[in-house]
Order: C-alpha cells, then sequence, then structure tokens
C-alpha cells in the first residue's frame, strides 16, 4: 500500500511540475471587478501556475474547513463517550476496592 501511495504522488508531483513549467505566463488576477472598484484589488504579472496553485489550495482548505464543521457532532459524541467510559471505569476500581475479592452470593453450576 505504502508503494502505491508513492507512486500516486510522484506522479501527482511530476504534473504538477509540468503544469506549472507550463503555465508560467503572467497574468493579471483581479479580486474584484475592475470595472467597479478601478485597479486597487488587483495583483498583477502573477504566473499562472501560482494563480492555480492558489485556486487549488484555497478549495483543499475550503474542503477541510466544511469537513471539520460537519464532523462537529460526530467528535462531541465521541468526546462524551470517552468521559463516560473514565467515569466507569473509576467506578468500577472503587467498587472492587470496596468489596474487595469475595465471592458473589449467586450459586455456581456444575460444568457439563
Amino acid at each position: 500500500m505504502r508503494t502505491v501511495k508513492l507512486i500516486v504522488l510522484g506522479l501527482l508531483a511530476v504534473i504538477l511540475i509540468a503544469l506549472g513549467v507550463a503555465n508560467m505566463a503572467a497574468v493579471d488576477l483581479y479580486l474584484l471587478p475592475a470595472a467597479l472598484f478601478g485597479d486597487g484589488f488587483s495583483i498583477k504579472g502573477l504566473p499562472l501556475a501560482v494563480v492555480i496553485l492558489a485556486a487549488v489550495l484555497m478549495g483543499i482548505l475550503a474542503g477541510l474547513v466544511i469537513e471539520f464543521l460537519r464532523e462537529h457532532k460526530q467528535r462531541t459524541v465521541a468526546g462524551e463517550k470517552r468521559r463516560e467510559i473514565v467515569r466507569l471505569r473509576q467506578e468500577v476500581t472503587r467498587l472492587r476496592a470496596k468489596l474487595g475479592d469475595r465471592e458473589d452470593e449467586l450459586p455456581r453450576l456444575p460444568a457439563a
């Protein structure tokens, strides 16, 4: 599995490098419409590869944030269950210490 992961990452790296080398033309990035706000909100002479990479990274970041917010309920429930397990284990330890190692009062059935 590790080999497959390394092969996929290697291919991805080669593709990204080829994409970057092929798209080094300078572009102007307008953050807001130039007709309304002028050139105040623009970046001029930025390589296209940087724009593409930034867009991909922003998409990944947005996906991570959305997934983090979506899983909040599951993480909260898991934390509550974890605290309950710790509390119950402490209670079992306390009861065992209180009762000692004595046998229970239930009769034992003979082994068949």
